[in-house]
């Protein structure tokens, strides 16, 4: 293993949970990267399977450090608070465990980061690029321009661009915006906290290709309406913060959709009507979204009764 840098420049953290089969894959290709200063960050989240073993020969062999914790199972988010206290990184970049990084991404995103000049760059999270499928194709649209200074609140807001994307940002920032967490809930909305961010902070999108994601069986983007429906307050607060804190990002129309969503997630939440009322950006509002938003809560009852699903 090559000697610990105090202060690597990328701090790439992997949550896993029981993905043993898939995760020497991630890690060779990180170690197939043409840029090797970084630390690689394991958060292990509550696997039964035997991804230590695996994990301790890679620590053993591998050209970069490895930090493993392992902790009990409660979501992505909170695996993500637990590696931002271990990082020691300048850029905090995510790769699921059943992803792979791409040779040149590290290369070409610290390129330019470090094109932001000096003098600019508290004004910048970090940065951030695009993300391929397995076939090697677009994840959704690319950026209008090949590198465009922006925040995430405003580009999506002008450009409504589709697919997945990858941020590398600065670990300083990222630990002033922890994960919310609730008892009993194990996921929340990762562009939550970057959507907080954009009040404060820019970043440099870019059009550079950053990952190969996969899609399990049993992941996230596989079971949506399971995540959605097990974690009702995660959600309640996303759109809340969406009809209140970036209430001026919105269209008119596209704010009153939100609203039903809020609307829709808080009745599962249980929040009281009065609290409600008092999110909504207009009290006549919620008047108007309620019985929108009953019958998708009625619906979503009934589609979790008929698979099964419970809280």
């Amino acid at each position: 293993m090559a000697p610990t840098k105090t202060h690597p420049d990328f701090s790439i953290f992997i949550p896993t949970y029981n993905r043993a089969h898939t995760l020497a894959r991630t890690l060779k290709s990180i170690q197939d990267s043409t840029y090797n200063n970084l630390e690689v960050i394991i958060i292990d989240d509550g696997s039964q399977d035997n991804t230590i073993d695996l994990v301790k020969t890679w620590q053993v062999t591998a050209p970069f450090p490895i930090t493993y914790a392992w902790q009990e199972n409660q979501g992505k988010h909170a695996a993500h608070n637990h590696a931002l206290k271990l990082a020691r990184g300048k850029l905090f970049i995510t790769l699921d465990s059943d992803d792979s990084l791409l040779p040149d991404a590290l290369k070409q995103l610290w390129k330019y980061w470090e094109n932001i000049p000096q003098e600019s760059r508290e004004k910048f999270a970090g940065v951030a690029g695009i993300c391929l499928d397995e076939e090697g194709r677009l994840s959704g649209d690319p950026y209008p321009k090949d590198f465009m200074d922006s925040n995430y609140l405003d580009i999506f807001r002008h450009y409504r661009m589709n697919g997945e994307r990858r941020e590398a940002l600065r670990v300083e920032v990222l630990r002033k915006y922890p994960y919310p967490r609730f008892p009993g809930e194990r996921h929340m909305r990762p562009t939550l906290i970057l959507r907080r961010m954009a009040h404060e902070y820019m970043i440099r999108f870019t059009n550079t290709p950053v990952q190969i994601n996969r899609h399990a069986p049993d992941g996230i983007s596989a079971n949506r309406f399971n995540y959605r429906f097990r974690n009702p307050q995660g959600f309640t607060l996303y759109y809340q913060e969406e009809i209140t804190l970036h209430r001026e990002h919105h269209l008119p129309k596209q704010l009153f959709r939100l609203h039903i969503q809020y609307l829709r997630f808080a009745l599962h939440a249980r929040i009281p009507i009065d609290e409600q009322k008092c999110h909504c950006w207009k009290r006549h509002w919620w008047y108007m979204a309620l019985p929108k938003a009953t019958s998708l809560y009625i619906l979503d009852i009934l589609k979790a009764k008929i698979r099964g699903i419970r809280r």
